[in-house]
């Protein structure tokens, strides 16, 4: 998609309802914030799934409803919630973050950059919820892919964004790395995805952080595709089957 041109009125109107938006998340941080900063040393896992109940479930409506940001999900109801998989979806924007784990039917625990952990008051929350990976960092991305194992284990979903980082080009989809879909093949569990179809026609990051409008945003589920059976040998055609589901729901919402 390529990076839309606006008129100085659509402009100032953007910037505006973003700085607004950015304001509730950050109120909503500030809020949310202590809590897990008390009960999460003092509990530990034991206080994860209240604490990604009250982020996820409570703490996204207060950052979606004051910029008149709605979703409506197409194809949830195929995924049972007491589905124990590995979830990937597109990263367009910085919204993706709690759009994902609230439109999820299961609980998740998503892998997100460390260099959020060092953010005032939102790393103490990524800390309780998240599972970070240092990406530069060898032993580092060992050691996330240890604790995501671990996490299934304990009845959890993982979410992995497959392009890595942000989505700034004009591609509909940056390239795959192929993580998530050999971790699904390896411990052969399902693989779901969720695809975002429209972010950038209501916050598109290419025009700065406070680019935003009110709108509904579509969340498409797709699956659960069964990789049993599955060798690593079949690691690239699930990516393309992945990247076809995406770039399909995009195509459709996305001007060319």
């Amino acid at each position: 998609m390529k990076k839309q041109k606006y008129n100085i009125f659509v402009k100032v109107f953007r910037v505006i309802w973003g700085i607004w938006g950015v304001f509730w998340f950050a109120l909503t941080v500030l809020l949310f914030a202590p809590v897990h900063m008390i009960l999460a040393p003092i509990f530990g896992e034991k206080a994860a799934r209240f604490l990604m109940w009250l982020t996820y479930r409570v703490g996204a409506y207060f950052i979606l409803i004051p910029p008149l940001t709605f979703i409506k999900n197409h194809g949830r109801d195929k995924i049972s919630k007491d589905l124990k998989a590995v979830v990937i979806g597109n990263h367009t924007s910085n919204m993706d973050f709690y759009v994902n784990p609230h439109t999820a039917p299961m609980y998740i625990r998503v892998l997100v950059k460390k260099e959020l952990e060092k953010i005032p008051l939102f790393g103490s929350v990524m800390k309780a919820i998240a599972i970070s990976v240092d990406r530069g960092d060898k032993a580092s991305r060992k050691e996330s892919m240890r604790k995501l194992k671990e996490k299934l284990d304990k009845g959890y979903s993982i979410f992995i964004y497959p392009e890595g980082t942000r989505n700034r080009t004009d591609k509909l989809l940056n390239d795959f790395k192929s993580g998530a879909f050999r971790m699904a093949i390896e411990m052969q569990l399902p693989l779901v995805v969720t695809t975002t179809a429209n972010t950038r026609l209501i916050n598109d990051l290419r025009h700065g952080i406070f680019d935003m409008r009110p709108g509904i945003l579509h969340v498409y589920w797709d699956g659960p595709i069964e990789t049993k059976g599955m060798t690593l040998e079949d690691v690239p055609a699930l990516m393309e089957k992945a990247r076809l589901i995406m770039e399909g729901h995009l195509k459709r919402h996305l001007p060319v």
